[in-house]
């Protein structure tokens, strides 16, 4: 509803007159905006070897007023037969696609969820309250949850162009596979973050988000909180998309995860897991909303 109120004056002969004096109307406040992508991407294979690769992400906002609340989620699954003797052959031993009496391989275990709420203090800056966790099965985390406090930079923001800066401290807490020692720890430190969009045109664009995390304090399961800066961790996504219709895009991304103190390996094995893990995926992105 608006409501409109009118002022009249008497004008004598000597009052002057002014032309386009009214008071400029009230700025309406910028409607609500909400945004959905979902993206899908594998592989399957069959004959002389055996293996399926899924993977699957969605990213939501919803944007009113000053507020602006998001869900970013990922899954990335992988199954497979194993040449378990290291012939160069895949027996039908070794075989497990569709075999009701055999489990295949799993060769690549990973989820996440973040729920972020951001309330703008400006149009370019903002303090963000995000929560959320993971399972890496592969890289020893049966689970790590966290939450983080911070602040959110708009530094470029432009039709074709979005660079954003961002700090925050986070706490976590990080439960490991079976058989790692310790078994768990908790984790006070603060992350760094950098986004970057670039539109070439209408069709094609580029984005790149870089995280590093800096512990402060640990306490390993058992232990006191103690002092631990040598667990830098830092993590890139990459991607070029093509868009194909309004709706519907192509996407090809690289994601790295590395930390220089990786998780230890189960119990009784002697060998070190990977400083790092890299995925290229390409996916078809959806733009629901």
């Amino acid at each position: 509803m608006t409501l409109v109120l009118v002022f009249a004056t008497f004008a004598f002969a000597e009052d002057p007159t002014f032309v386009g004096a009214a008071a400029p109307a009230a700025a309406e406040p910028p409607a609500p905006e909400t945004h959905v992508k979902a993206s899908a991407g594998g592989t399957f294979s069959s004959g002389n070897s055996e293996s399926v690769t899924f993977n699957a992400a969605l990213d939501a906002t919803h944007k009113w007023s000053s507020n602006q609340f998001g869900i970013v989620g990922a899954a990335a699954v992988g199954f497979g037969a194993t040449d378990a003797n290291a012939d160069g052959f895949l027996a039908s031993s070794e075989r497990c696609l569709g075999l009701a009496n055999k489990e295949c391989d799993s060769t690549a275990e990973r989820y996440s969820l973040d729920a972020r709420y951001d309330r703008f203090v400006s149009d370019k800056s903002s303090i963000y309250l995000l929560a959320g966790g993971f399972h890496d099965k592969f890289a020893g985390f049966a689970l790590r949850s966290h939450v983080q406090l911070g602040y959110a930079n708009h530094v470029v923001d432009t039709e074709d162009t979005h660079l954003k800066l961002e700090a925050g401290v986070d706490f976590a807490n990080e439960a490991y596979i079976a058989g790692v020692t310790p078994a768990s720890a908790r984790l006070l430190g603060v992350q760094v973050g950098l986004g970057f969009d670039h539109a070439f045109n209408e069709s094609v664009g580029f984005s790149d988000a870089l995280t590093v995390y800096e512990p402060l304090v640990t306490q390993p399961d058992g232990s006191a909180f103690a002092p631990h800066f040598t667990d830098v961790r830092v993590g890139n996504v990459a991607a070029i998309s093509a868009k194909m219709t309004d709706r519907l895009s192509i996407s090809v991304s690289d994601t790295l995860a590395c930390r220089n103190e990786p998780i230890a390996a189960p119990d009784g094995i002697t060998e070190s897991r990977a400083p790092f893990d890299n995925t290229l995926a390409v996916a078809l992105v959806a733009s629901l909303l």
